[in-house]
């Protein structure tokens, strides 16, 4: 299979005035990276979008300046507008295809988990991509994981279960819990009060406190008569 390619030619329009080569249906582009000064392209914007879509983000792009130059690269950064959504400018990274580079590569999960039957749970992914480390052209597009190994709840996947490709070395921590299941949400039955007993204990306060009162009353009055009589 080859590796996509990008045409591509060099800008001489930069600054606020790229919108005008947009408006012509070019897209700007950067190339950096190792043993080369940074440089501003351009390409016709249907080709970029294709080698976006074709290389993703661990893809190396042979990207030819003028039809002579050829630079082996990695996409880096995508910019696209805030409110339209639409990609305004691309970077590429300029790679040697002979070292390692460190890449984040996406997890897919496939397959069945025996530990979901009858409803006892669902898989839940926790991690959706990993960083890896390899030579430019042996960078895997993603990392596929068979969550078959999952036959219940105690069942755990960690980053540390993935099988890489030779010449792929994972990069960081990875005893870290990858995908597992998890068990159905538990939802607690309220039983309602009766309103009914609510209202007589309402009553039965009621009458209490007034009854309280009547009392304090009445040794109020025989409080007044003594101290008449006296």
């Amino acid at each position: 299979m080859e590796n996509p390619t990008l045409i591509t030619s060099i800008r001489k329009i930069k600054g606020k005035k790229v919108k005008a080569l947009r408006d012509k249906g070019q897209m700007p582009l950067h190339v950096y990276g190792y043993g080369i000064e940074s440089l501003s392209l351009e390409a016709p914007y249907k080709e970029v979008m294709s080698i976006l879509t074709e290389a993703g983000r661990t893809t190396p792009v042979i990207i030819k300046i003028d039809g002579e130059k050829d630079i082996v690269t990695l996409i880096r950064e995508v910019g696209q507008n805030p409110i339209s959504g639409m990609v305004q400018h691309v970077d590429f990274m300029k790679v040697d295809e002979d070292k390692p580079v460190e890449i984040e590569v996406p997890i897919i999960l496939e397959g069945e988990a025996p530990g979901v039957k009858g409803g006892a749970g669902t898989v839940t992914q926790a991690i959706y991509s990993v960083i890896v480390s390899a030579k430019p052209f042996e960078v895997p597009r993603n990392l596929t994981v068979d969550v078959s190994p999952l036959i219940d709840l105690s069942s755990v996947i960690k980053i540390s279960d993935i099988k890489l490709p030779e010449g792929v070395d994972f990069v960081g921590d990875t005893n870290i819990a990858l995908t597992w299941i998890q068990p159905p949400r538990v939802i607690e039955e309220v039983t309602p009060e009766i309103e009914g007993e609510e209202g007589e204990l309402g009553e039965g306060a009621e009458e209490g406190e007034g009854a309280e009162e009547g009392e304090k009353d009445g040794e109020g009055q025989g409080q007044e008569k003594d101290s008449s009589t006296t």
